[in-house]
């Protein structure tokens, strides 16, 4: 009897847990994905561009980049950005980039490419006036174009027929931001100095922009004409040494280039001036020499971040999403107070093209 009462005991038991059910066992969550660009929004296009969101594989969609001096450290900043985006947004990606300043090699290299890689989308810098020619044709044959690093006004739209979409950052804009700066370092007085790398219409419009601002707010500074310092730093450092010699009164310098800051700092050795200097670009020399304080500052360019815009620009117009055709971005002044900020970007882009 004792048998059989313990027997319904644990069936009943049996049951009970039965009725309970074992918790399933949650599945392994995914990893969060990084930020890298915006989501689409929720109201996907009544038209969306080929093929549709639902069924777009960005793989299937080669993006390339036709610049040059590929080794040059502020380009590989801007190659960075593009290939960040790339390979975060999924697209293969390729780079047509000689290691000179040879614009028709980089043309006769995208060109190539866009046939035998099935390019769909290119970030066509604006190297030369040759450039709109290129963006043109590529147009013709099925690929969407950005541009990056080169403001282009809506005067200007015309001249790249094809173009979709540009981004980049104001060169007037910094220009007067760096003229209130070393105005209001130097108090007002003194002689400045402005040197391009060479003449062309973004270097252009920064040393006009910087010029005009500074004569508007401190009139009883004397602005010298610009002069060109070229690309050669030994070069550059003499020419630069020759105009605080022949100035003696100087007391600030403005270059447009991103090499302006050993330029002007190798002035500064040789002739023993105090000369207040704010140049172009976050390359890690660069950005030593305002950490040791050599140079007072240097204009943030958004080196990593237009080319990284570019390429989403290019994934919005593939997915059939809207975007803006003048995408400006904003360019800082780095001094001692957040240089260590762009040192942490410097390296984690050094990371991406040392993978490469």
């Amino acid at each position: 009897m004792k048998k059989v009462v313990c027997l319904i005991m644990v069936l009943m038991m049996m049951a009970a847990f039965a009725a309970c059910g074992t918790p399933e066992q949650p599945a392994e969550q995914p990893a969060e994905p990084a930020k890298t660009a915006e989501q689409p929004a929720d109201d996907t296009p009544a038209e969306p561009a080929e093929p549709g969101d639902a069924e777009f594989d960005p793989s299937q969609y080669p993006i390339g980049i036709c610049h040059i001096l590929r080794t040059h450290p502020v380009v590989q900043l801007m190659v960075g950005g593009f290939v960040d985006a790339a390979q975060k947004l999924g697209y293969p990606y390729y780079i047509y980039m000689p290691d000179d300043s040879d614009a028709s090699r980089a043309y006769a290299l995208a060109e190539a490419g866009v046939t035998q890689h099935g390019i769909k989308g290119m970030l066509q810098y604006i190297i030369d006036d040759s450039s709109a020619m290129y963006i043109q044709k590529w147009t013709e044959a099925g690929v969407a174009v950005v541009s990056a690093h080169t403001f282009i006004s809506e005067e200007d739209k015309d001249k790249y027929p094809g173009l979709i979409a540009w981004a980049a950052c104001s060169a007037e804009e910094y220009g007067k931001t760096s003229a209130k700066m070393i105005g209001e370092k130097i108090g007002g007085k003194g002689t400045v100095a402005v040197t391009e790398g060479a003449f062309n219409p973004t270097e252009d419009a920064a040393a006009a922009a910087f010029i005009a601002e500074m004569k508007a707010s401190f009139p009883d500074v004397v602005v010298l004409d610009p002069q060109e310092e070229g690309y050669d730093t030994p070069t550059a450092i003499q020419k630069a040494t020759a105009i605080v010699q022949a100035n003696p009164d100087i007391v600030g310098a403005f270059s447009t280039t991103g090499a302006g800051a050993s330029t002007w700092a190798g002035a500064i050795d040789n002739t023993g001036k105090d000369i207040v200097c704010i140049s172009m670009d976050y390359s890690e020399v660069n950005l030593d020499l305002v950490k040791e304080g050599k140079i007072y500052g240097l204009v943030a360019q958004p080196l990593y971040d237009a080319f990284y815009d570019a390429v989403e620009i290019l994934d919005k117009h593939f997915r059939g999403e809207s975007y803006e055709w003048a995408n400006v971005v904003e360019a800082p002044i780095i001094t001692s107070e957040n240089v260590d900020e762009y040192y942490e970007l410097t390296e984690y882009v050094n990371g991406i093209m040392a993978n490469l």
